[in-house]
């Protein structure tokens, strides 16, 4: 109010001695925009005499610019026009004073302030925060994530409080079954999820098959498969991103049934995989990604892969490709947000060369009483040539459920499905379900490409490394799945 009332009597005067005319503005204390855009209601004043509600008004408008985009505490605070015309404005923008954190008892603080990605010092901007929360809400040691704001000792000062409630992240998971028609289906996972309280990622997982052969009926043992990784968020300077896998596998099936009548159950991929992301916005992560395969499929039975092929198919590679990744969702079952990533590589070296993409979206529409209808689609393309364990296989727990697992391969791919789902009880959802796609080579007609559909029902269950899923699926026909999915 002192501000508005020096400015109403500069005025005032001004009237009295002849209207001051604008001949030039200045804005003081802007860092989040240029000046020139921030202050560009201010240019219609430039050669005119503007009166006090004028001024006012071009002044509302620069407030109304900052709160649009989430600067809800910057304001207007001083403002003066000189006799030489000069109208001077300062704004006060509002910054974070300081940063507490509650309830950790494992996590650092000081990861947790990290993982946070503001500053003291920073531009208070509430949409920065919602995006911050949701982004903290994904990280599964975490079971509550409060981040608010509290008034500064300062006017224009904020600080932040974080609370957080821990949830338990060391699990184990067992997936185990035999059938006379199969045999012995094995795979464990172990997973820690905030590594001596960094909020660091690390995966073992470790399976075990039997396969019928096709000639003798006898079941035989495939070579156990396992993967290593670890993956650190913002872990080095800035809001930089790495993760690392090692593995010596087959495909892994987490999963406790098994079709055993695709040349897949037999691919052999030993190799490393590395990735350095960049956070931008905390929505966006760009990955630059590397790969290191080496692959066979030398376990593969006559009947299902020839000689020629199989030798046709072995070799290494090695490729270099880029990730985009978007994520809006909150929470174990998210009911709204988007989460979308799209990878493209190119081998650099080996036996092979190719190049591949892949995209993948998922949509959530929260709906009445906690449902929710979540949408999917996945798409892929590689170059003519590509080696067969660079396909793209569909059928089975994930992709196009209703048909045997990988039961359908291409160098082109489209899937896609919807979910309604509504909860049950805490931490259970039931889903009803539709899926359709079709894998295809490049060299065939469109038209004549069969689209493939399937639905069922099921349930979700929440735990802390992942969704255990049960669906009940009709297709080519019926199926029942339990899985593990690693990612909600």
């Amino acid at each position: 109010m002192r501000a508005v009332g020096v400015l109403w009597l500069s005025l005032l005067l001004a009237g009295v001695f002849g209207q001051a005319v604008v001949r030039s503005v200045q804005l003081q204390g802007v860092s989040v925009a240029s000046p020139e855009v921030v202050g560009a209601p201010l240019q219609s004043l430039v050669g005119t005499a503007p009166t006090p509600e004028t001024i006012q008004s071009a002044l509302k408008q620069i407030e109304a610019w900052y709160h649009q985009r989430g600067y809800t505490l910057a304001r207007v605070v001083d403002y003066t026009l000189d006799d030489a015309g000069t109208l001077t404005v300062q704004v006060a923008e509002g910054v974070i004073g300081s940063i507490e954190v509650q309830g950790n008892r494992r996590t650092r603080t000081e990861v947790l302030r990290r993982l946070i990605g503001i500053r003291p010092g920073e531009v208070y901007n509430e949409q920065q925060l919602q995006r911050v929360r949701q982004r903290l809400g994904r990280f599964p040691f975490l079971r509550d994530v409060k981040l608010g704001a509290e008034p500064g000792e300062q006017v224009g000062v904020a600080n932040l409080l974080l609370q957080v409630e821990e949830e338990q992240s060391l699990d184990f998971a067992v997936a185990a079954g035999y059938s006379s028609e199969q045999g012995f289906v094995g795979y464990a996972e172990v997973v820690e999820t905030n590594v001596a309280g960094l909020g660091h990622r690390a995966r073992l997982q470790w399976q075990r098959e039997q396969v019928r052969n096709p000639i003798t009926g006898e079941y035989e043992a495939l070579r156990p498969s396992y993967a290593l990784s670890y993956e650190a968020p913002r872990a080095l300077p800035g809001a930089f991103n790495f993760g690392v896998e090692l593995y010596d596998r087959a495909p892994f099936y987490p999963v406790f049934y098994a079709d055993l009548d695709t040349v897949r159950r037999y691919e052999r991929r030993v190799g490393v995989t590395a990735y350095l992301g960049l956070d931008w916005r905390e929505q966006l992560e760009l990955r630059l990604r590397y790969r290191s395969d080496r692959v066979d499929y030398d376990d593969a039975p006559d009947s299902l892969l020839s000689p020629t092929l199989r030798t046709a198919n072995r070799g290494r590679f090695d490729t270099i490709g880029v990730q985009l990744l978007y994520d809006t969702r909150e929470g174990r079952f998210p009911s709204s947000g988007i989460y979308a990533t799209i990878l493209a590589e190119r081998t650099l070296s080996g036996d092979f060369r190719f190049t591949r993409a892949v995209g993948e979206a998922r949509y959530y529409i929260p709906l009445r009483h906690g449902h929710t209808l979540a949408l999917r689609g996945v798409a892929g393309s590689a170059s003519d040539g590509v080696p067969l364990s660079e396909l793209f296989w569909i059928g089975g727990y994930d992709l196009l459920r209703g048909y045997a697992q990988d039961e359908f391969r291409g160098n082109r791919m489209v899937v896609g499905s919807m979910e309604y789902l509504f909860p049950v009880m805490e931490a259970v959802q039931a889903v009803l379900f539709v899926d359709a796609g079709a894998a295809w080579d490049s060299s065939d007609a469109l038209s004549s490409v069969p689209v493939r559909f399937g639905g069922g029902a099921g349930l979700r269950f929440g735990s802390p490394i992942g969704l255990i899923r049960l669906d009940l699926a009709y297709g080519k026909r019926g199926f029942v799945y339990l899985s593990l999915a690693g990612a909600y």
